[in-house]
């Protein structure tokens, strides 16, 4: 019972730390991306109607629609250069407060009067060495002309530089941190080149909006070149991972269970041998071959069922003390959590306890057979 027991118990925690990192791994998804994410589904730069953008607005639940235009571009300050991934927004991102509570140092702020500025991620701003106090050296960005490069002319022309300083520094997570520029709107379609392009529109909804309504309600408006992702469609490769993940350790535990319950087995087995004398009696009484072989089966059940509910409060209540106090670290330094996190569902209590307990009704199923074997055997 107590070898099911810590099987279980191990297997729930387990189920539990994969659904920790999911939902930890949404929630920090929460904090940069939108609601819904609308691109191209050739992943080109696109061109809305300003009627259509005014028939997503009008649309009940949605608070802001905000044009993105997003590309990769080179950065260089103070003879440091490095590769960023530049966002370029407009004042209804603002407006929206997204990454207002992820600024640690600096204002919340892209424009002031005729100079652009930047929010700027922790590790581009440490990077490249930049200070709020110099206001006299911009940080220069720059970004390929493609209409010249197809000429294959290699000139002054060849690059589109343009110039901000930074506004404030975000911290967010380690990816974005590392690669993240948000800069003005305009200025991107100037350093770009391509005024009136998006690359995307993020849609941000009210609190109890339901987006898969909302989804549903702006395909028409759009047709079928577009694609509307949800906050978990725009991860969708990263979420489907940490679930195969997780089903392939739920089956490698399954495994090592079957092999544990040769435990149960040889248990179930020697109490066949030590218990024949006592069997010839009862056959004896009158008792029957269904009888011997339910008893033996009662007895796995017993063991597993027991066993199974015994696991399962333990790995409650271990689960419920790493939530609230975090025994146990990650031992990451500077990571973003400092403790495993935990989610405890229904269903993985359920598939573990149903996994279980076919396992161990199977492991006892050949020492009954070998009860009633041994116990009929003189009859024959």
């Amino acid at each position: 019972m107590i070898s099911v027991g810590v099987e279980v118990m191990a297997l729930v925690l387990i189920l539990s730390v994969f659904n920790g990192l999911e939902d930890f791994q949404k929630g920090l998804f929460n904090s940069f991306d939108a609601d819904l994410k609308i691109v191209h589904k050739q992943g080109d730069r696109f061109q809305l109607s300003p009627s259509q953008v005014g028939a997503l607005k009008k649309i009940s639940g949605i608070k802001f629609v905000n044009p993105i235009l997003e590309d990769q571009g080179l950065i260089r300050y103070d003879q440091k250069q490095l590769v960023v991934r530049m966002k370029g927004v407009d004042a209804s991102y603002l407006a929206a407060g997204r990454l207002k509570k992820q600024v640690v140092e600096g204002d919340y702020f892209v424009e002031s009067g005729e100079h652009p500025f930047a929010l700027v991620g922790i590790g581009v701003f440490l990077a490249m060495g930049m200070s709020f106090e110099n206001v006299f050296d911009p940080i220069e960005a720059w970004y390929p002309n493609h209409t010249q490069l197809k000429r294959a002319a290699l000139n002054e022309n060849t690059i589109r530089r343009n110039f901000f300083f930074p506004a404030g520094v975000l911290e967010v997570e380690l990816n974005f941190d590392n690669q993240t520029v948000i800069v003005p709107l305009d200025w991107m379609e100037e350093l770009v080149g391509q005024p009136g392009n998006r690359s995307a529109y993020e849609i941000m909804l009210a609190a109890t909006t339901d987006d898969q309504v909302i989804k549903n309600q702006i395909q028409p408006i759009l047709g079928p070149k577009f694609t509307i992702q949800t906050r978990d469609e725009q991860h969708a490769i990263l979420l489907k991972a940490i679930k195969i993940e997780k089903l392939f350790v739920f089956l490698i535990m399954a495994f090592v269970m079957g092999i544990a319950s040769f435990t149960l087995f040889y248990a179930l087995s020697l109490l066949v041998i030590e218990k024949r004398k006592d069997l010839f009696t009862l056959m004896a009484m009158g008792v029957s071959r269904q009888q011997v072989f339910r008893a033996f089966l009662w007895v796995g059940a017993l063991i597993s069922f027991s066993g199974a509910a015994f696991g399962m409060l333990l790995g409650y209540v271990m689960a419920t003390i790493q939530q609230q106090f975090g025994i146990i670290s990650l031992g990451i330094p500077n990571a973003l959590i400092d403790a495993y996190p935990i989610k405890m569902e229904f269903w993985d209590f359920f598939w573990t306890a149903l996994v279980v307990i076919l396992i161990t009704g199977l492991a006892a199923l050949f020492p009954a057979r070998k009860a009633v074997q041994l116990t009929f055997k003189s009859i024959t």
